[in-house]
């Protein structure tokens, strides 16, 4: 199961590059060259293309931070189990299974835990390394892909 908290996304903000002066100064010189003296759009901020979320789990890995900044990635290994790590620690263990049904793709987790409850997230588009998925409760969390390791493999990276 991912237990995780609401991610609050954050807006970057972009920084102006130039000040006024440069750009009357602009508008001057191309004046006196004869050209037209329209202030340039400026540019927009380039995003990642969006893409549909994967058709295959098995042997990806997803982090999240949680409001507290507890940082939990999730590998999915490729027989049906997962592992979660809680700040690089391991934290908890259970199935994984995923149904792509074009009406409801579910990605869901059941821990080994004793009376554990089964959790299905819906997975959203990627954007990037970055894919949104929404809990059964309506909770939104954003995760990130990061880089798969078998489960023998040293987890420091798990952090």
């Amino acid at each position: 199961m991912i237990r995780f908290r609401t991610f609050g996304l954050l807006a970057a903000v972009p920084l102006a590059a130039c000040s006024a002066q440069s750009e009357a100064d602009a508008e001057m010189a191309n004046a006196a060259l004869g050209g037209e003296t329209e202030t340039p759009e400026p540019a927009a901020e380039e995003t990642p293309a969006e893409s549909p979320a994967p058709d295959v789990f098995a042997a990806t890995a997803w982090r999240v931070t949680a409001e507290d900044g507890a940082r939990y990635t999730t590998y999915l290994d490729p027989e049906g189990t997962y592992r979660d790590f809680r700040n690089g620690d391991p934290w908890q263990e259970g199935s994984w299974s995923h149904a792509n049904a074009e009406s409801d793709p579910v990605l869901c987790f059941t821990p080994d835990a004793e009376n554990a409850v089964e959790r299905c997230w819906e997975p959203g588009r990627m954007r990037g390394d970055t894919m949104q998925a929404t809990g059964d409760n309506g909770t939104t969390i954003e995760l990130e892909r990061v880089e798969y390791v078998l489960p023998d493999a040293d987890t420091d990276d798990a952090a």
